[in-house]
């Protein structure tokens, strides 16, 4: 067929129909892959891909997230066409585990003239033979070419519009809702900036950040753009790392969320639940809302660090507590839990400067998950019906204390000082909180 029928049909002018889709196909022309067909009708991998049932998808970006940032100008030639390593591995995983896999990207490279619609399929295509190296294949590519500034020479007028389709627009995301079978609840989105943040949060997605590429840095650009920049709901090195933690979430929540559900049918609601720790805590805590929220039980996500004094705020001997506003922590849960609004002064934890307030409001929500260093504080731990310490390996934890710091833009003695001086002033009291915690959450390579 692939050697003789289809190129003879082809160039005798025969059309030929693709359909392409993302149900279950095997060639079942060998006995052994014909036992393999055999074993996964019987382990219900077959009829788990039928188009009928919804899964979740996760949408990848593709400069700076699947291949290396190849710019400013963008891709222009196939060759410039560099899968980041471990990307293909990663796909091939998603897809294992029942994901779609799908990529949305903008490509204004067409609108500027610089690559027609023909390299533009050459381009990607490029893409995808990287991926499949490894086994990773994309269900779909969605691409956006228009670009609304003008003034480039060789631009195609057409295309210099304002179009919706470009992100953080949603209608590739709809498109790609309305012809795959896709389950919204379940899905995320890796990008690596706040266009593909923005994008989720617009599609009603998670959103994960990587450090590769632009590594969502690009607020500038989103504020002239576009208006308020959006916060990723969580960072991670790679894409490898980001598809890791979708993968395995639930194994990690499943504890705790089953712990929250007998509390939920013996006391009134809302159910408090503090997670705490020296790193991993946001991890913890957004497996926690992930699961919840896909039960159907409303959950409200306080993350505690909106209340972190900023560094030019801090006198010379700021403790550890006076710097994350521990005082004002009983308020906080108290207000949550009476049922009332409280407002957050904001911090940014790129500048460690001031950000903008922040207001939680947990009406309708049956759970309410405080997230911070000090959510497991002596002084609120009896007001909470939960507590969570999230635990990281030292040699993993200092690795990902090193590559939090070095995007905020630290070099590494300066990361080397910051890491003694909250060893010393920090952990301590931070870990006093273990012996209190009714779960001790240990999170491994691809958790924190």
């Amino acid at each position: 067929m692939i050697s003789e029928l289809l190129p003879t049909l082809i160039t005798a002018g025969a059309r030929i129909a693709v359909y392409n889709t993302p149900e279950y196909l095997r060639d079942v022309g060998s006995p052994a892959r014909h036992t393999m067909a055999e074993c996964d009708l019987v382990a219900g991998r077959v009829e788990a891909l039928n188009i009928t049932r919804r899964r979740p998808a996760i949408f990848f970006d593709c400069d700076g997230v699947l291949n290396e940032e190849p710019g400013p100008r963008g891709a222009g030639l196939p060759g410039d066409v560099k899968a980041i390593p471990g990307t293909g591995a990663a796909v091939r995983r998603a897809r294992e585990a029942g994901r779609l896999a799908i990529a949305v990207t903008n490509r204004p490279q067409v609108a500027k003239g610089f690559v027609t619609f023909d390299g533009l399929s050459k381009i990607l295509g490029r893409l995808e033979a990287q991926l499949a190296i490894d086994g990773g294949v994309l269900d779909r590519i969605y691409f956006c070419p228009h670009h609304p500034e003008k003034g480039f020479p060789g631009e195609i007028p057409a295309l210099k519009v304002r179009w919706e389709c470009r992100k953080p627009g949603t209608p590739l995301m709809r498109r790609a809702l309305s012809e795959l079978p896709i389950d919204q609840r379940r899905s995320v989105f890796i990008g690596d900036s706040l266009r593909d943040v923005g994008a989720a949060r617009n599609f009603g997605i998670w959103a994960y950040g990587v450090r590769t590429g632009l590594g969502c840095r690009d607020s500038e650009r989103y504020c002239r753009e576009t208006g308020t920049p959006p916060i990723p709901d969580l960072m991670f090195e790679d894409v490898s790392e980001a598809v890791d933690f979708d993968l395995e979430y639930q194994a990690v929540a499943d504890p705790v969320v089953a712990s929250i559900r007998r509390l939920m049918e013996v006391k009134d609601t809302p159910i408090l639940v503090g997670v705490c720790g020296r790193a991993g805590k946001t991890v913890a805590a957004h497996a926690i809302v992930s699961a919840l929220t896909e039960d159907e039980i409303a959950c409200l996500h306080v993350r505690l660090d909106d209340w972190i004094v900023p560094i030019g705020e801090r006198g010379a001997n700021c403790t550890p507590e006076a710097r994350n506003r521990v005082d004002a922590m009983p308020g906080v849960v108290q207000a949550l839990r009476a049922g009332a609004s409280d407002c957050a002064p904001g911090y940014d934890a790129a500048t460690r400067g001031p950000s903008q307030a922040v207001t939680y409001d947990p009406t309708g929500h049956s759970v309410i998950v405080l997230e911070g260093i000090f959510a497991g504080h002596q002084s609120i731990r009896s007001m909470l019906d939960l507590t969570v310490f999230a635990a990281v390996p030292e040699t993993l934890e200092y690795a990902r204390f090193t590559a939090f710091y070095r995007w905020k833009g630290l070099d590494q003695k300066a990361i080397d000082v910051a890491w003694h001086e909250r060893a010393a002033d920090e952990w301590p009291a931070v870990d006093a909180q273990r012996s209190g915690a009714d779960f001790v959450m240990t999170l491994g390579a691809s958790h924190s």
